[in-house]
């Protein structure tokens, strides 16, 4: 079976010959076998008809037809990406478009000739699209052999956020196409533009994630409103009665609509103002005065209740004077964030999620008990995956340092080379003592606290502390086996806690 990408690396090495080339050597830059090669080419020429893309002559080789027009080498090259597709992959790209075009629907024929798949594959993506939009309150809606996603348009705003990786344009000095759709490059150049007068006109930097976060709204609402206009219109009506706008924040969010209207020729309603708004008052922007300043009460109190439930669960001692302010700093923006549906995308959730499991799952917990005790909406796992990193960051403070006995054949002379190394290397270790092997066997009860053992030869009958035997000169590799071994027992004692 061809490796996944084989028909557009045989099309690109084409690309570049002015001649007949042979099966073999092309195998061998392809890594393939000659058989492969052939059944390649055979693949590319059904798919393209008559006349062939690829020529085959006996006794020259094999080339590109040049005399085919241009255009359907590259067309092909698009088809060989669309099939190299995962199945997960091609669900992404559907939902995504289906989005964009959101209430407009989509021709299943369109779907089915652009992804070369049959209708039968598509029925069965349906079902799991469904399944995937249901979390945003969003459905597949399937009419005259057309398919289109319904619901709410914050919703759809925020579907769309969560497929597209805008990660790339995180410091706003490259373009990252990693995402599900490439990103328009023009639209990248002149919101991160606008963001960067917009934080000179508060005079302020406004911080990760939050920054992303503005970022793909404003990317996001140029796009929806280019595909369906005033379809995508956000309803906040029940915004503009609120009296306590900060002023400030007000007037860049105006300006900031005014720059995108000249930017895309598009007329938004001032709906797309508040919207702004909230995004700006929902960032930890710490040096403006009025509202960004105030804290409510409520939030004081959720930060407390945080830190009173996790650290019972997690059965740890929590710094409240260390953890407190940085938890309100969050908790304040994100009480914003949730009344108003603003999604904010936590691009280390994963990571957070694999490092520290135990966090987030208590997070996770004491964050459904806030949401009943305080009647919020549910508060995402994206949310509680910034939270974690906070009680991870006091976890981490609070672990004491290990306790290391260093012991020779002597206790002298290699103990004490052994020492000023481990002092060097390990700063975060502490020596409890060194001793010579015989003195730690006449009183391994004096020593039954310590959490490492380094010998530089084995300790016989010893399995009640973990013990490793180093050489006196710790070389790379004793290091690397004092890390593992450290590391181990640092995480048998997180998980007991």
């Amino acid at each position: 079976m061809p490796k996944v990408g084989i028909k557009r690396e045989l099309l690109d090495l084409l690309s570049d010959l002015t001649d007949y080339t042979t099966a073999k050597l092309l195998a061998d830059q392809l890594s393939v076998s000659t058989k492969t090669v052939y059944r390649t080419i055979d693949q590319i020429n059904q798919k393209v008809g008559i006349p062939a893309l690829i020529l085959t002559a006996k006794g020259k080789g094999i080339k590109l037809n040049k005399e085919r027009e241009v255009g359907h080498r590259v067309q092909y090259k698009e088809l060989a990406v669309n099939e190299e597709l995962s199945p997960s992959r091609r669900r992404e790209q559907i939902t995504l478009r289906l989005l964009y075009l959101s209430p407009h629907k989509m021709k299943l024929q369109f779907i089915v000739e652009q992804y070369y798949v049959s209708e039968s594959v598509i029925n069965n993506d349906e079902r799991m699209m469904n399944d995937w939009l249901r979390q945003f309150d969003l459905r597949l809606d399937r009419e005259n052999r057309e398919l289109g996603i319904v619901g709410d348009e914050s919703k759809i705003r925020q579907a769309i956020s969560a497929l597209t990786d805008f990660t790339g344009i995180i410091d706003f000095s490259s373009i990252d196409n990693q995402g599900a759709v490439p990103l328009n490059e023009r639209d990248v150049h002149f919101i991160a533009k606008l963001l960067r007068e917009a934080e000179n006109r508060l005079q302020i930097e406004i911080p990760y994630p939050y920054d992303i976060n503005i970022f793909s709204h404003i990317y996001i609402l140029i796009n929806r409103y280019r595909n369906v206009g005033r379809k995508s219109v956000i309803d906040i009506d029940d915004y503009q009665t609120r009296s306590s706008l900060d002023e400030q924040l007000y007037k860049c969010a105006k300006w900031m609509v005014d720059k995108i209207k000249i930017y895309s020729n598009l007329e938004l309603p001032n709906a797309e103002i508040i919207y702004i708004y909230e995004y700006l008052e929902s960032s930890r922007i710490q040096n403006l005065t009025g509202i960004t300043q105030h804290v409510p009460e409520v939030a004081v109190d959720i930060s407390k209740e945080y830190a009173r439930q996790v650290a019972a669960k997690l059965n740890c001692s929590v710094n409240d004077e260390k953890i407190l302010p940085d938890l309100i700093n969050h908790i304040r923006p994100m009480l914003n964030r949730l009344s108003n549906g603003i999604y904010a995308k936590n691009e280390l959730l994963s990571q957070i999620k694999q490092e520290y499991e135990k966090i987030f799952n208590v997070v996770s917990e004491v964050s459904r008990s806030i949401s009943e005790q305080f009647k919020l909406p549910r508060i995402p796992e994206d949310e509680n995956g910034f939270i974690s990193i906070y009680f991870a960051r006091e976890v981490e403070r609070s672990t004491r340092p290990l306790k290391i006995l260093v012991a020779c054949t002597t206790g002298i002379g290699t103990a004490e080379l052994l020492r000023v190394k481990i002092e060097k290397i390990f700063p975060e270790l502490e020596i409890e003592d060194v001793v010579s092997i015989r003195a730690y066997e006449e009183n391994k009860k004096k020593y039954q606290d310590v959490d490492l053992i380094l010998s530089t030869v084995p300790i016989k009958n010893e399995k009640q502390v973990p013990n490793l035997v180093v050489s006196a000169l710790l070389g790379k590799r004793d290091q690397d086996a004092i890390r593992s071994k450290v590391a181990d027992i640092e995480r048998i004692e997180y998980d007991d806690s």
